[in-house]
């Protein structure tokens, strides 16, 4: 007998996360439930509640999980873990529910634009097309200082992770071409570790102080809110540039704006505190900055390859496995999130 599964993904829709391959795949390893883009309504969870073994969710809208005796996974399907007041962890955890999250999905898609940004950051490339569309740029053979700074390659500098998770493990081989020496401050793994993955375990200061291009790819929690305040910031390097790829939470960002509206050091920035981002923030103003609308990870190659986790990963469970595609949450990081 199959197991049942409840697949309630809103507000993503169906068709941008899931194949029909994807949606085969789910339909022979288990009976599924809802699949449709509208939120479950209460009625139709009751009438399966009892027999549920997995809900694939976009945000859990669920309730208490003991409504659910054997529900032994949640898959969110979201691009984050849900806030623990929405879920209880400690009731997962007790129960052996195990809570998964899709977000390796979007770590290529983010990793290369991250990498892409950093260039344009560096190189100048974005500010060089605006001043050829509104004036005539300085030219390669005549001049190489810029109204910016001067242009670099990444080949050979002293790059800092701020985070050491999945994005950064995704990032780091495609910095290696450029022969790029990594820093990393991580304060959820041991200097063991780190120096295992290849970086070099620095304090915050030090990567500020020291580092050339500086990558902030930390998941946010309780404890890393503006965790680049206006001093920290004021650390880094005229000559460095600062990329904006995780959460604005991590900075405070009207410390920031104005650190690169004075011309302080270059950035490259795709998240935002507020977004849309108001027609009159000053951070538009700001030609130390490459800025682009949250678009890392949301584009349709990486949204569908959720639906690919999460039917490899219900496959495992259904097979009593272990589930080895999505993010598995871990109780300590969950707890600091507050």
């Amino acid at each position: 007998m199959k197991e049942i599964v409840i697949l309630d993904p809103a507000f993503r829709a169906m068709a941008n996360i899931l194949t029909d391959h994807d949606l085969a795949r789910m339909r022979t390893i288990a009976e599924i439930v809802w699949a449709r883009d509208e939120p479950m309504p209460e009625a139709e969870i009751d009438a399966v509640r009892d027999e549920v073994a997995v809900i694939i969710s976009g945000s859990w809208r669920h309730g208490d999980v003991g409504r659910f005796p054997r529900l032994r996974a949640i898959m969110e399907v979201g691009g984050g873990f849900p806030s623990p007041q929405a879920l209880d962890y400690d009731a997962c955890l007790a129960r052996g529910i195990r809570v998964l999250s899709c977000a390796p999905a979007f770590g290529p898609a983010v990793a290369e634009m991250g990498l892409g940004l950093a260039i344009a950051a560096a190189r100048q490339i974005a500010w060089t097309d605006r001043a050829f569309r509104t004036h005539d740029p300085n030219w390669s053979h005549t001049e190489f200082e810029t109204e910016i700074g001067t242009p670099f390659t990444l080949y050979g500098k002293q790059v800092g992770f701020i985070g050491l998770g999945g994005l950064a493990r995704v990032l780091q081989p495609l910095l290696a071409p450029f022969g790029c020496q990594i820093q990393a401050h991580d304060p959820w793994l041991t200097d063991t570790y780190l120096r295992q993955q290849g970086v070099t375990p620095v304090d915050l200061d030090t990567l500020l102080a020291t580092t050339q291009v500086i990558f902030v790819l930390a998941v946010p929690s309780a404890s890393n809110r503006a965790l680049l305040d206006a001093e920290k910031l004021g650390l880094i390097r005229p000559d460095a540039v600062l990329v904006l790829l995780s959460r604005a939470h991590l900075v405070d960002f009207d410390a920031l704006t104005e650190l690169l509206l004075a011309g302080r050091f270059r950035a490259a920035i795709d998240i935002y505190p507020q977004e849309p981002l108001p027609q009159d923030h000053p951070i538009r103003q700001a030609q130390h900055a490459v800025l682009t609308s949250h678009r890392a990870g949301a584009i349709g190659e990486a949204l569908l390859n959720i639906g690919r986790l999460v039917a490899d990963d219900l496959e495992a469970i259904c097979q009593g496995k272990v589930p080895f595609a999505m993010q598995v949450a871990q109780p300590e990081f969950i707890r600091a999130r507050g």
